[in-house]
C-alpha cells in the first residue's frame, strides 16, 4: 500500500465485489479506469479503522 499524507481528505469507495477503500479526493475517477498503480494509492477500510486518527474522511 502506498504512503499517505497525515490529515489528507479521503472518501470511501467500494469495488464491484464489495471491498471498501478510502482514496484521496483528488485521485478519484471512474473505478473501472483505475490502473493497478493508482489502486495502490488507496487505503482499505481495515487500515482506516486501525489508524482513524491519521485520516480525515470526506462526509
Amino acid at each position: 500500500m502506498a504512503a499517505f499524507t497525515r490529515g489528507e481528505t479521503l472518501v470511501r469507495v467500494t469495488d464491484r465485489v464489495g471491498n471498501e477503500f478510502y482514496c484521496a479526493v483528488e485521485d478519484l475517477k471512474d473505478p473501472s479506469e483505475l490502473t493497478p498503480e493508482e489502486r495502490e494509492s488507496c487505503v482499505d477500510d481495515a487500515t482506516i479503522g486501525r489508524y482513524a486518527g491519521d485520516f480525515k474522511k470526506a462526509p
